[in-house]
């Protein structure tokens, strides 16, 4: 995946895998339930892998996750953690709503709903968190469409994702910025100040 993101010309990628209850039941054969270390070595080895990927040739590769809570359908993805956040906050997809989230994340933490427009998904009370995705490139254009004017009716900062799962959602989204993204607070303060542009496909 680096070697594709790098070669499609992206100078670097935040990886939000999924953190749901769903990683406990696919990986359950690789976790100690009791280890909360080790579940989280396993949450972010696919960000480990590729983070020592980029280091050989300068490609920034960003931790991030993609949470959603048990027992509810929406995603939210959280920009900004470093590795060894995860490790010390509690299992994100057992809290019970955005505003839990936000209370045990480290400042400056940015949480942005994902396609909100998705199939039995709702759109979240928008005040407490930072941002609307409102291109994603495994979702219908009207879907996005319609997530775009919901965040602009709001005033929330727009994110565009490719929500790589397969090489055909290669290169679909993501931000174009003069300024250079190495660390997770780099693209906080980059998404903060709006001083980006959204790729919204190829």
């Amino acid at each position: 995946m680096v070697k594709m993101y790098r070669d499609a010309g992206y100078s670097g990628i935040v990886i939000t895998d999924h953190y749901f209850s769903l990683f406990f039941e696919w990986f359950k054969d690789d976790l100690d339930f009791n280890d909360h270390k080790k579940i989280m070595d396993r949450f972010l080895k696919g960000y480990y892998s590729a983070r020592n990927e980029g280091e050989k040739t300068g490609f920034s590769v960003i931790c991030g996750a993609e949470v959603r809570f048990d027992n509810t359908v929406n995603d939210y993805l959280v920009y900004g953690l470093e590795e060894n956040d995860f490790y010390n906050l509690p299992i994100l997809n057992r809290l019970r709503s955005i505003d839990e989230l936000i209370c045990v994340l480290p400042e400056n933490t940015l949480v942005v709903q994902a396609h909100p427009f998705r199939d039995n998904m709702t759109v979240c009370n928008p005040a407490p968190i930072f941002g609307i995705e409102v291109y994603n490139g495994g979702t219908e254009k009207f879907r996005n469409e319609m997530a775009k004017i919901y965040a602009n009716h709001y005033g929330k900062a727009v994110i565009s994702g490719s929500d790589f799962h397969a090489k055909e959602h290669l290169a679909r989204g993501g931000i174009i910025t003069e300024h250079k993204i190495c660390t997770p607070s780099d693209l906080t303060s980059i998404l903060q100040s709006g001083d980006y542009s959204l790729i919204e496909g190829n």
